[in-house]
């Protein structure tokens, strides 16, 4: 592979100091997307006594490494001013240290802040220095020789649509692949009793369900370092349980990670994992009235053996500590595996699969995301009936979003379920059938994006073709030739054809097996 295919020539990588930053031909900007300033006391203290151990142990020539800054040139709107997709929270406090230094803000780092938290935050920060600085014994302006020596990475790119790929692989895994780790060691402490050999065992058997779930098949070979634990926690199971009501924001920290599958996690007898049924139902499917005037309960009881994406637990349940944090995590992992990699004995799940490889996968990936996690969700709750309806009609709506907008960023699937009337998680979550769910989906009429070219005809301007792709798929998988034919009618008669297609391919590959 060339170098030109490796890093694309919109991309230039620099290794720069603080005030070489200034040398990047336009001054640094805060864009409208990027979320509150949020370092805290605790985070400024360490700055400054990292800051304070290296002014110790210096001897003048070393170089002190600040990490990667990711920055987006809007060329086509505005050519003065590089945008920071990454890295704004350690400039802002860099750019108070140096005021505070300076009695002046640097001239190349322009950020303005629109959230009133950042405001409490920033003046917050600024008394947290001047505190530091009174107990201090190195005086400030020692400080300022810090700032020569500060380097940065500075990743610019000129398309938006790969500055937000850049900062998803490189922030989003970076935040939750230590507290996995930790999380990990927590819960294997957490398996006590007097028994030491059979906690032991105990232990033993997690640890190596913990490794099935970092290698949980084809999910794992996509996974940094073939770790799919990471991805699991922060792109389904806590956006699943955390993303409710309106409430739908980013993880912010590792804290927040540890704090909500460790320290909120529930004490348990070693072994035991605490069940929590619908109601007061436990393992019923269905219920009748017998000709003695009695209750038959069908099916009276319920074998798991070892089928871990079948455990009779809950997304949004409270987690028992031990033994029932990784038998939830491996049903999860497992659950994803079923759902878009493992070969099934289910028409719907078969379906599904196929429907997201043709269709599903030609969507932003921020989009892919959100549609893997509402696909878990409801697999969670109903399981597969009508799950290639639900996919369907979900990809519907999300069409809707690709087809109109040129490019999706981060934020683009959080407003899709703050905005809307119920967040889609929500009705997933305490939906009772399918019709349920498809009657929420169908609330919004988004034909016009179907009906309307100027959302997806090929863009030439950036050679931006994905539109494109999507309608391409979409119309190769509905059989129409004009978007415009995708009626509701036209969907309920493609999801009937596409199931009973699935079921007789599936019915001559069984034939065929047992022939030979």
């Amino acid at each position: 592979m060339s170098n030109k295919e490796v890093v694309p020539q919109d991309v230039t990588v620099k290794l720069v100091s603080f005030s070489q930053l200034a040398n990047v031909k336009s001054p640094l900007a805060l864009d409208s997307y990027q979320r509150a300033y949020v370092w805290g006391e605790d985070k400024i203290i360490q700055l400054l006594n990292d800051f304070a151990e290296f002014i110790q142990t210096d001897n003048g020539q070393r170089q002190y490494y600040m990490g990667t800054l990711l920055l987006h040139q809007k060329v086509e709107v505005e050519q003065n001013k590089h945008f920071v997709i990454d890295g704004q929270q350690r400039l802002t406090s860099l750019s108070l240290l140096y005021w505070l230094l300076h009695g002046e803000l640097p001239a190349h780092i322009q950020f303005e802040f629109r959230s009133s938290r950042s405001l409490v935050n920033i003046q917050q920060a600024k008394r947290t220095m001047l505190t530091w600085f009174k107990v201090c014994p190195i005086a400030k302006n020692e400080f300022i020789q810090v700032f020569e020596q500060l380097r940065f990475t500075v990743i610019a790119v000129q398309r938006e649509d790969l500055a937000f790929t850049f900062f998803d692989t490189q922030n989003n895994r970076g935040v939750p692949l230590g507290s996995t780790d930790l999380l990990k060691a927590f819960h294997l402490r957490a398996i006590q009793d007097n028994n030491l050999k059979l906690v032991e065992q105990l232990q033993s058997h997690c640890a190596r369900r913990w490794e099935l779930v970092q290698l949980q098949g084809e999910l794992g070979k996509t996974s940094q370092h073939n770790d799919f634990a990471p991805e699991l926690f922060h792109y389904y199971l806590w956006r699943g349980r955390n993303w409710t009501g309106n409430q739908v924001v980013e993880l912010e920290s590792k804290d927040e990670m540890l704090k909500h599958f460790g320290d909120h996690s529930k004490k348990a007898m070693i072994g035991e994992v605490a069940l929590y049924p619908a109601g007061i139902n436990q393992w019923g499917q269905s219920l009748t009235l017998t000709t003695t005037n009695d209750y038959s309960l069908t099916p009276a009881k319920q074998h798991i053996g070892q089928q871990a994406a079948y455990l009779p637990f809950a997304l949004r349940q409270p987690i028992s500590q031990g033994v029932g944090f990784f038998l939830y995590a491996e049903k999860y992992a497992s659950m994803l595996n079923v759902l878009f990699h493992q070969p099934s004995d289910s028409s719907e799940v078969l379906a599904l699969q196929g429907f997201y490889s043709e269709v599903v996968s030609t969507l932003s990936a921020y989009l892919q995301s959100l549609f893997r996690l509402a696909t878990l969700t409801y697999f969670d709750r109903l399981g597969s009936k009508g799950l290639l309806r639900f996919a369907i009609w979900f990809d519907h709506r999300l069409g809707a979003i690709r087809l109109a907008q040129a490019d999706i960023r981060r934020e683009t699937p959080l407003k899709f379920l703050r905005e809307a009337k119920q967040n889609l998680l929500d009705v997933l979550a305490y939906a009772y059938d399918n019709d349920d769910v498809i009657r929420f989906l169908r609330q919004d009429d988004v034909s016009n994006a179907y009906a309307s070219n100027d959302g997806w005809q090929v863009q030439i301007k950036n050679n931006r073709l994905v539109q494109e792709r999507y309608a391409s798929a979409v119309a190769g998988y509905f059989n129409v030739g004009d978007l415009r034919d995708k009626t509701n009618q036209h969907i309920e008669n493609t999801i009937t054809h596409k199931l009973s297609q699935v079921s007789v391919e599936k019915l001559g590959v069984q034939q065929g097996a047992c022939h030979v």
